[in-house]
Order: structure tokens, then C-alpha cells, then sequence
């Protein structure tokens, strides 16, 4: 995949009992941090540069996305990131 961000973009790997499920989201997103896990939840927080903000300092954010494991599907519950 094709990443046009210039800090780096990162996916969200989701498996159960060794099988792949597919990635949190269909795009990756730059910083991105796992805030903790259970045996079938993940919370993910998201946050976005604006337009003058430094690389080092993002100020868009944070927005906290939880995924958790139903029937051995990912659902997602929370706001992401604008697409800029």
C-alpha cells in the first residue's frame, strides 16, 4: 500500500487463535498507540497533525477507537481520525 503521510503510518493487525482477521482500518494512520488489550477488546488511540502543527507535537486528538472480537469479526467502536 501506498503511504503519502510524511510521519510514518501504522495498521492494526487483529488475529484469533492464529488466524488473521484483517487490519483495524482499510488505511493506515500516523500516530497511532494501543493503549491496552484484553483477551477480545484492543483500544487503539488515534491523534492527526493540523495543518501547522510540528511532526513531533500532533494536537488533533485524541480519539480513543475500541475494537472488539464478536463471532470472530473486529467491530469498532469510536471516532477516527478526519481524512485529510
Amino acid at each position: 500500500m501506498e503511504w503519502n503521510g510524511i510521519h510514518p503510518g501504522t495498521h492494526i493487525l487483529h488475529f484469533t487463535e492464529g488466524r488473521y482477521l484483517g487490519t483495524s482500518t482499510a488505511k493506515p494512520y500516523a500516530y497511532t498507540e494501543v493503549l491496552g488489550r484484553t483477551r477480545d477488546t484492543i483500544a487503539v488511540q488515534y491523534r492527526w497533525a493540523d495543518a501547522d502543527d510540528p511532526l513531533c507535537c500532533p494536537q488533533g486528538g485524541p480519539s480513543t477507537v475500541t475494537f472488539a472480537l464478536a463471532n470472530c469479526r473486529v467491530i469498532a467502536n469510536g471516532q477516527f481520525p478526519p481524512d485529510n
